[in-house]
């Protein structure tokens, strides 16, 4: 997949979210099906998470060489930066209402073989100030592959 072209490709996509908080901890799994794409150096998964609570969230995952960026729109709006080493101020806005993100990034690996890549984030989220937990997100991704006539 790596051919710095701006064809989008059709790719099934797994994130798994690992939430520690001192003892308790939480682990979520979404799948969904999106788009892959490259912009010179850039890499872009873009997908739709369907949630029965507030509704469907758009979902555009910018990876960098030196920074991860989530862009979510729809029910949900977020927008959050990653950057290995450095606290990032990002916003959360659900039907709730908006609260202030800060994370700081621990690790951020990337890795492309073939036709699938894999993404892992290790951070700390403080939400209005307040440390919320420590995240580990998994997100991998493989292109689909269609069958030729």
């Amino acid at each position: 997949m790596r051919n710095a072209s701006t064809t989008k490709k059709p790719v099934s996509i797994r994130v798994v979210t690992e939430i520690r908080d001192g003892h308790l901890k939480e682990t979520t799994s979404v799948e969904a099906t999106g788009m892959y794409y490259e912009k010179g150096e850039t890499i872009y998964l873009t997908y739709t998470e369907h949630q029965k609570e507030v509704g469907d969230i758009q979902t555009m995952l910018r990876i960098g060489k030196e920074e991860v960026s989530i862009n979510r729109t729809g029910a949900v709006k977020m927008k959050q930066s990653f950057r290995k080493k450095v606290k990032l101020e990002g916003t959360y806005i659900s039907p709730y209402g908006r609260m202030d993100l800060l994370t700081f990034a621990h690790n951020i690996e990337y890795k492309q073989m073939n036709r699938r890549g894999r993404l892992f984030l290790t951070y700390d989220l403080n939400l209005q100030g307040q440390a919320v937990g420590q995240y580990a997100v998994t997100i991998t991704f493989k292109e689909e592959q269609h069958e030729h006539r």
